[in-house]
């Protein structure tokens, strides 16, 4: 969906982001403008500009000693998927930004976590399917009481 990706390309622009083998493998490629590192148990990264981790500890420990480029001097770390690592990262992260499709995908097989009650969802904005955007959507994030 074109504003998805809009909205993660503005989110994360200038910052690191930090995916699993499977979800790089997906994209492909470096995304302009974002430091990237790949989590993966055994093999690194064939990409050109993305440097390796083998756990989270050290996918943040490689994301402290890089340089960001954000605009407003922010240094945020992205956690960008995949399920897998959503799970292990769930514990570390203050913020959720989520994209909420509103349709059901037969054999989906990769989800995210649930949340407990120590999230509380702080903005929300409704989108309407469109031509670019096939189902309706929202755009919601949570934050960590």
């Amino acid at each position: 969906m074109r504003s998805d990706m809009e909205h993660f390309k503005k989110l994360t622009m200038g910052s690191v982001i930090i995916m699993g083998r499977k979800t790089l493998d997906s994209i492909g490629v470096a995304l302009p403008g974002r430091k990237t590192i790949m989590l993966s148990r055994g093999e690194k990264s064939h990409i050109p500009g993305i440097k390796t981790a083998h756990s989270l500890d050290e996918a943040y420990s490689i994301a402290s000693q890089l340089e960001f480029d954000s605009k407003d001097g922010s240094k945020d770390v992205f956690v960008v998927g995949g399920g897998e690592i959503y799970n292990q990262a769930l514990a570390d992260v203050d913020r959720i930004y989520a994209t909420e499709v509103d349709t059901t995908v037969d054999n989906a097989d990769t989800y995210f976590p649930k949340l407990d009650s120590n999230w509380q969802i702080t903005t929300v904005q409704q989108l309407k399917a469109d031509s670019n955007n096939k189902f309706p959507y929202s755009f919601i994030t949570y934050e960590k009481k």
